[in-house]
This record gives structure tokens, C-alpha cells and sequence, in this order.
């Protein structure tokens, strides 16, 4: 049978085939994630075909994903290569040996018919979906901050030798997808424009007619393309990350590289600040009150940073190689730059999303349209200033506080 190719029934097919996962006489069900059925705030299978494979009498069940050398759902210029799963799921692997709490476990990798299958994490909710919803979750920021500090370190030639991280750097080149990376984030690119919000790309061309912007973000893709720091994911965002109050996984890593230290965490704090600045324009919910989203999003911020660089310290002062040890200043000028980075990463990620006028559910879900285009302008606004100043913003704690006075700035001159 032909697997390269799977629907629902040829899933369960190659379940019962080439799996010893589920008892041969098993019934089971299949859903096709993202199809629209069964939960619609379970994942969005825009690019990867993923199916969740159910065993109707145990309940049991296991995600398999497969990759295309097309989209699932819309066509473009993009490059899908479906080799790209095999690259996943050996990320998959290494992280999950760094920090298996926050991986799900995989059960079969198939590179000849581009597929992996793991475990189901579907008892857990989408971050993203949950923080749409107004669910406080404290504990996630520190999970995923130590997440990011130890998966940094760890794949990093602070702890590697020289030879190995070479290795792995090569193993990970994934050239063709960090590609699509380093334009986006970092070039005045529109696609397919007659299908894009006029409003928000205006709002965006405004800014990028700055060249002092422009010139400031080559610089950050400077970094992004010449640092091999670390093993980093890549697309590190809150559709990425499922969770409870109390567990944390890490999905979606097919875009994984070897590059800064940095990048992971500006790409992830640009998705705090669109709750951020959702929470002037949303009612309350049942869990929460705007007011307390707000706080929440910026205590993420918070928490994240705080944590990964005390695990970090952490790693160096156990597992650090001999010829770092004694040199704690070399770390804190490393952390300084890790900081500075991030701080001009945020806003490349905000640019790509809103700049672009992709798909950013957490501004598209705003009630009224106009009190989207200003989410979105003053998000810009934020995205310009954290670029150009990135710098001269010094820590945590000032990076909060320019997040709020630039939007509370901006929020009064366009009322």
C-alpha cells in the first residue's frame, strides 16, 4: 500500500500494519487535525497532515504526522520539503534527552514515507487558545524558560565539545526552511498582496520606510545567519507550546537550526505582546478579567526571562567545559548579549506577523475591526522602537516598562 499519501483510512491502515502500537484487533478512530471536526482549538494542520489515531474500546491514542512537498491547506511560494519530519523528530530526540517532561515521546520515526508518530498530547490545551480564553496558567513561563535556558545550553559548545557541536551544527543545516526564516523575519517581503489587509500593510510600510529600521534589521539578520550557537527551534510560539495549569509540551519543530541563543526567546515574547495589547480591546471571560490578562502577559514576559537566565547560570556553574570555568564574566557578557538580541528579535517577530498581515489569531480575534488595526499599529510602534533602541533597554524590568509606556503613549494619541 502506498503511504506517502495518507488519509483517515489509510492511516488506521498503516497503524495496524506497520505498528505493533495498537492490538491487531482494534478498532480504531481517526481524525485529521484541523479538518474542522472534533475540537477546533486543537491545532490548525495548516501545513502537515496530522492525524490522531484513537483505539475506541482502550481510549489509547498517538499522533502521526506527516509532511508534504506541499501545504495541507492554501498554496504559495514556499518551499515545503517533506525530509523535514525526519529532521523533527531527531530534534525531537535530543531535546527530549535535555528535558523529557517537555517532549513528547516519539514511538516510530518512517523517513521513506515522511512520517513520525508520538505521543498524543491531546489532553492538553494550545497556549495560544487558552490565553484567548483567559486561563492563568503561572507555572507555564518558568516550564518553558527553563525549557529554552537548558536546550540552549546543552546544545551549545559550552558544554560540547568543539567536534560534536560541528557535528550537529551540520546535522541541522535544514538550509531550505531556515531559509523561509530568515527572509520573513528580517526583509520587507509581501507575498501574494491582492489576498492581504491594505490597512496593515500600509501601517507596516510606513515603518519600513525608516532606513535606519531597514539598516538595523539586516543587523539582526547578520546575527541570525552567522551565529551557530545552539540547537534552536525556531517557530517557538504559543500554538507550539500545549498545556494545564501544571504540564508543558513543545510540538512543531521541523523549522530547527543551528543558530542564536537569542532567537527562540524573541520569537516567543513578540506572542506575549500580542496578549498583551489584545487585553485593552476584549471583555472578560470567566477565568479572568482584561485587566488581570495584561498583568499575566507581561508576568510572562517576566517569568520567562528570569528563568532562563537562572537555569542557565545554573547549567554553566555544573556542566560547563574546562576552559569556561573560572570566567563568569565571559557568561554575563554571553547573557548581555542573549538579552540585547532578544529585545531586537521581538520586534522582527512582530513585523513578520503583523507587518506582513499574517494570520496572528490573537489580534484577529478582537471584537471590533478598528480596535484591531490599532492593536496592530500600536504593535508596531513597539516593534520599531524595540529594534532601533535594543540597545539601550537594559534589562527585564526595562523592557516591561517600555512595553507599557509605549502603549499607554500611543493608546492616548490615537483616542
Amino acid at each position: 500500500m502506498d503511504y506517502k499519501n495518507l488519509t483517515p483510512e489509510s492511516a488506521a491502515a498503516y497503524i495496524k500494519n506497520e505498528t505493533d502500537l495498537f492490538p491487531e484487533d482494534a478498532d480504531l478512530d481517526v481524525y485529521e487535525i484541523g479538518s474542522g471536526g472534533n475540537n477546533a482549538n486543537d491545532g490548525d494542520g495548516f501545513i502537515n497532515f496530522v492525524f490522531r489515531i484513537t483505539g475506541t474500546k482502550t481510549h489509547h491514542s498517538v499522533i502521526l504526522k506527516q509532511a508534504r512537498d506541499y501545504a495541507r491547506t492554501f498554496k504559495g511560494d514556499t518551499p515545503f520539503i517533506p525530509e523535514r519530519n525526519a529532521t523533527e523528530a531527531k530534534l525531537m530526540a535530543i531535546k527530549s534527552a535535555i528535558t523529557p517532561d517537555y517532549i513528547p515521546e516519539i514511538y516510530r520515526v518512517d523517513e521513506t514515507n515522511h512520517l513520525y508518530i508520538c505521543e498524543d498530547c491531546g489532553n492538553l490545551k494550545i497556549w495560544r487558545f487558552a490565553l484567548d480564553a483567559g486561563k492563568i496558567y503561572p507555572k507555564i513561563p518558568k516550564m518553558v524558560g527553563e525549557l529554552v535556558a537548558k536546550n540552549n545550553f546543552y546544545t551549545s559548545e559550552l558544554y560540547l565539545e568543539p567536534e560534536v557541536h560541528q557535528k550537529l551544527e551540520a546535522t541541522f543545516n535544514n538550509a531550505t526552511m531556515r531559509n523561509l526564516f530568515e527572509n520573513i523575519l528580517f526583509l520587507h517581503i509581501i507575498t501574494t498582496p491582492e489576498e492581504k489587509d491594505p490597512v496593515r500593510l500600509e501601517m507596516a510600510n510606513v515603518i519600513w520606510q525608516d532606513h535606519a529600521f531597514r539598516t538595523e534589521m539586516l543587523k539582526l539578520r547578520h546575527i541570525y545567519m552567522a551565529k551557530s550557537e545552539c540547537l534552536i527551534h525556531s517557530d517557538l510560539h504559543t500554538s507550539n507550546i500545549m498545556v494545564d495549569a501544571d504540564h508543558m509540551k513543545t510540538i512543531d519543530m521541523e523549522y530547527a537550526f543551528m543558530g542564536p541563543c537569542s532567537a527562540d526567546s524573541g520569537y516567543l515574547i513578540g506572542n506575549f505582546l500580542y496578549q498583551y495589547l489584545r487585553w485593552f480591546y476584549c471583555p472578560a471571560t470567566e477565568d479572568s478579567t482584561p485587566e488581570e490578562m495584561r498583568a499575566y502577559a507581561l508576568d510572562c514576559i517576566r517569568d520567562f526571562l528570569n528563568t532562563y537566565f537562572d537555569v542557565f547560570k545554573a547549567c554553566w556553574a555544573k556542566d560547563v567545559r574546562k576552559i569556561y570555568q573560572g570566567f563568569d564574566d565571559y557568561r554575563d557578557y554571553l547573557l548581555d548579549r542573549y538579552f540585547h538580541e532578544t529585545v531586537g528579535f521581538i520586534g522582527c517577530q512582530i513585523m513578520s506577523r503583523i507587518g506582513r498581515d499574517t494570520a496572528t489569531p490573537d489580534i484577529d480575534t478582537i471584537p471590533d475591526k478598528n480596535d484591531q488595526y490599532e492593536a496592530c499599529r500600536i504593535l508596531l510602534l513597539i516593534a520599531q522602537y524595540l529594534v532601533l533602541h535594543r540597545e539601550e533597554i537594559t534589562d527585564t524590568d526595562d523592557l516591561i516598562k517600555t512595553v507599557v509606556e509605549l502603549t499607554e503613549t500611543s493608546r492616548k494619541a490615537l483616542h
